[in-house]
């Protein structure tokens, strides 16, 4: 009996170090595989201090019928301060050779990319962070999925 609780502690302990070290992750899915304009996501980060240093990635789930190249995202960063700040950013979904960039699986075509490495919070509190299509069409058609994950750089 105490041998078995010794392996079930160990097997949680190991799980949880999986994640040592994210402060957010946070997924969104698309049954209908449609993003429509302005169906904005968003999520709270706590940040504890100002000397912790951070990368934020996105993986993005798409169908091969997508039609696009790259999928332009707006995201919205308010800082505990009530600062707003804002930007575009192309996420590209196409190698230089003109194939599908990421893998294959039963969900789509996967795409790992790093939206934002090695920064620190400038405040200490609660920063929300938001993320939109910005595409030129209501209704970004293809999408199955958008993960963000902000986790600690280990030095």
């Amino acid at each position: 009996m105490i041998r078995a609780a010794f392996i079930a502690f160990t097997f949680l302990l190991t799980l949880s170090a999986c994640d040592r070290g994210v402060l957010v992750s946070e997924k969104w899915k698309w049954k209908d595989q449609q993003w429509i304009n302005g169906d904005k996501k968003s999520f709270v980060m706590e940040a504890l201090d100002t000397t912790t240093v951070y990368q934020m990635d996105i993986q993005l789930s798409h169908e091969e019928t997508y039609k696009y190249q790259n999928l332009y995202i707006k995201t919205l960063t308010k800082y505990p301060s009530g600062k707003e700040v804002s930007s575009v950013t192309s996420l590209e979904l196409i190698n230089e050779d003109g194939s599908w960039a990421g893998d294959k699986g039963e969900g789509g075509r996967k795409v790992d990319i790093p939206l934002q490495h090695r920064f620190t919070f400038p405040e200490v509190g609660s920063y929300t962070w938001s993320v939109e299509p910005f595409m030129r069409v209501d209704t970004v058609e293809g999408i199955n999925s958008l993960k963000v994950v902000c986790r600690q750089v280990k030095e």
